[in-house]
Order: structure tokens, then C-alpha cells, then sequence
């Protein structure tokens, strides 16, 4: 089906370039909120590729899937933005990962109801690096295979398995970090 709707908007009918707006644009949003962390230059960003994607599409040779070469371009302009706009955060003290256990973590987690579960895994997003954020959103929400995410974001795919790795040990840490500190709130 893509691949039809992709041939008519090269035969001229740019109506059905709506069809791609449509299907990716929550993850696309999803994606560049994780590197701008900032709802409105996320939308923005995700505006600036799909007009980018569209002037691009004749480009597009079909070796990878249309995802993959369309978020690799969101990617692309988030990093862009936040380079032009701030320096990038710190990234978390990767011994404190070591700090408390996984299993911890999870237990607490599971105590949590879901709106409590979300804001704090958000809350724990938005205190990693630009490349943790993106590399965690990448792989866990849109469920991009290792060797897709090498392909989107340009890094090895030796390198993509090891800094994912480790940007799941920082946020377990950041995770127990949180919630060691709600638990001494709640008991006083």
C-alpha cells in the first residue's frame, strides 16, 4: 500500500502525501519531542521533515523501508535544531547506574498506576542526553530494530547495541533515583 500511495505522489497527486502524514506523524512527534524536548519545536520539527521528506521523496530508493528513511530525516532536523538552539544536557553519571538493582526498580514501578508510571517515565527522560532520549524512544516506543536505529540516526550498529545498553542502565539509576526519593516522601 505504500509503495502505491508513494508512486502517485511522484506521478504528481501530492493529496496522497496526506496518507504519510497521517501514518507516521505520532511517532514522528514522539521521536523529535525526545531530542527538543519541547512540544512546540517538536511539532515544528516534525513540520520541517515532513517538507523536507515531501521535496526529498524522488530521492528515496526503496532500500530501506519508508519509515526508516523518513525518521532518520526527523532525527536529522531535531539534532539540527538543538544544536542551533542550546548546548546539549549532560549526560547522567553512568557509575550511578550500578546504584540500585533493576529488579528494585521494577518492583516499585509495578506499584505505580499508569498515568503515575508514564509521568515518571517521563519525568526520567527528560533528565538524559539528547542520544539516550532518542536511542530509548527509537527502540522501545516505535520498536525500531537495532539495525534500523543504526540506519536512522547514522551510529555503528555494534554502537547502537552498547549505548543503548547503557542508556537503560541510566534510566534504571535515574528510575531509582526517583522513585528512593518519592519512597522517603511517603514514609517521613
Amino acid at each position: 500500500m505504500e509503495e502505491s500511495y508513494l508512486r502517485l505522489v511522484l506521478e504528481g497527486d501530492v493529496s496522497k502525501f496526506s496518507w504519510f502524514i497521517d501514518r507516521y506523524k505520532r511517532m514522528a512527534f514522539s521521536i523529535a519531542y525526545r531530542v527538543v524536548n519541547n512540544r512546540e519545536d517538536a511539532e515544528e520539527v516534525v513540520q520541517d521533515a515532513f517538507l523536507k521528506a515531501f521535496k526529498s521523496l524522488g530521492k528515496f530508493r526503496g532500500g530501506s523501508k519508508f519509515s526508516t528513511w523518513f525518521y532518520r530525516i526527523v532525527v536529522n532536523t531535531a539534532l539540527t535544531r538543538v544544536r542551533t538552539a542550546t548546548p546539549m544536557k549532560e549526560s547522567f553519571d553512568e557509575n550511578a547506574a550500578d546504584e540500585f538493582l533493576a529488579e528494585n526498580v521494577e518492583s516499585a514501578y509495578r506499584t505505580l498506576d499508569l498515568s503515575e508510571q508514564k509521568k515518571l517515565v517521563n519525568d526520567a527522560m527528560d533528565e538524559m542526553s539528547v542520544e539516550d532520549r532518542l536511542l530509548l524512544t527509537l527502540y522501545y516506543l516505535n520498536e525500531n530494530t537495532i539495525e534500523e536505529i543504526a540506519e536512522i540516526t547514522g551510529i555503528a550498529r555494534e554502537n547502537v547495541k552498547m549505548k543503548l545498553h547503557r542508556a537503560r542502565g541510566r534510566l534504571y539509576a535515574i528510575l531509582s533515583r526517583k522513585l528512593k526519593s518519592e519512597m522517603n516522601w511517603v514514609l517521613g
